[in-house]
């Protein structure tokens, strides 16, 4: 088994960790040297955990004043309810420190309603300030709170008949929460070269976000979440035994009492005494050395 484990400390492992951003919003992660082979094997497993397990915030919920349902149109607005809410959904978030937070907005006239009009609480930041919400007309108004929180992976508006009638608040929108910052990835694996070997992957990571999370981050993620399902595996078959202790019997009371309470004869205890025996297992421990 140890000379197996010997065999595998020599693979070789990514000795650097290159990111090209293209774009603020697009970024390149290049890992090299690969043994061959594992440039597929982690670029599909990195790939897959990046695109459903990433961690990011959304908008989930939406209150805007006249509104009862997502089929309501607004006075004065060109885009109807359901537009709105669609439009709520393009905002990127970035929270610090909190969980969940509320923002709020209130606008009227002409012109258009974008992501920075909205009064953002503390650790909240807006990565899209132009992103656009609505377009007002001379008479139209809006004002409106919306629930942005954190968040994994997919998370659909399902709500039953009776949930909705006894629970659900008057006015309240409901919006299907996409969490994921990731709005693409792909890879790819090419040749390179460690001094006389030509037979190693290169491992190109191709990471499209929503600019909430930086691609040093986004790889720290995916690869301790990966590390982590696969730690039970590693562990498997090796845990240590632990050395059973030997139990030792109990000792008898009489084998603890001095040599000088038993009822010997006056030659037998001035025996003893000469070989400073003085407690009985002691005696009888040394009886067993002589012979």
């Amino acid at each position: 088994m140890t000379d197996n484990f010997d065999i595998i400390k020599d693979f070789l492992t990514p000795k650097e960790i290159i990111v090209e951003e293209v774009n603020p919003n697009h970024s390149k992660i290049i890992l090299e040297p690969l043994e061959r082979g594992f440039g597929h094997t982690l670029g599909n497993a990195l790939r897959r955990i990046i695109l459903s397990s990433i961690p990011g915030s959304c908008v989930v919920e939406a209150k805007i004043d006249g509104v009862l349902h997502e089929f309501s149109t607004i006075d004065g607005v060109a885009e109807d309810v359901i537009n709105i809410l669609l439009n709520l959904k393009g905002i990127a978030v970035r929270m610090m420190d909190v969980e969940e937070a509320e923002l709020s907005v209130e606008k009227s006239g002409t012109g258009k309603l974008t992501a920075e009009d909205f009064e953002l609480p503390a650790g909240v930041e807006i990565i899209n300030p132009d992103h656009q919400i609505a377009t007002l007309a001379d008479n139209g108004i809006i004002k409106m709170s919306i629930k942005v929180k954190k968040g994994r992976g997919y998370d659909p508006v399902i709500i039953s008949a009776t949930e909705e009638s006894e629970s659900k608040e008057v006015g309240l929108l409901r919006i299907d929460a996409s969490y994921s910052p990731i709005e693409k990835v792909a890879y790819q694996v090419e040749n390179t070269r460690v001094e006389n070997r030509t037979d190693l992957d290169k491992l190109i990571l191709d990471v499209h976000t929503n600019g909430t999370i930086d691609p040093e981050e986004i790889l720290r993620l995916a690869a301790t979440i990966l590390q982590r399902q696969l730690i039970a595996f590693a562990e498997l078959g090796f845990e240590t035994e632990e050395e059973e202790e030997e139990e030792i019997p109990p000792v008898d009371p009489i084998m603890l009492r001095p040599v000088d309470e038993l009822e010997l004869t006056v030659r037998s205890a001035n025996c003893l005494k000469v070989e400073k025996s003085t407690i009985l297992a002691i005696l009888l421990h040394e009886k067993n050395q002589t012979f």
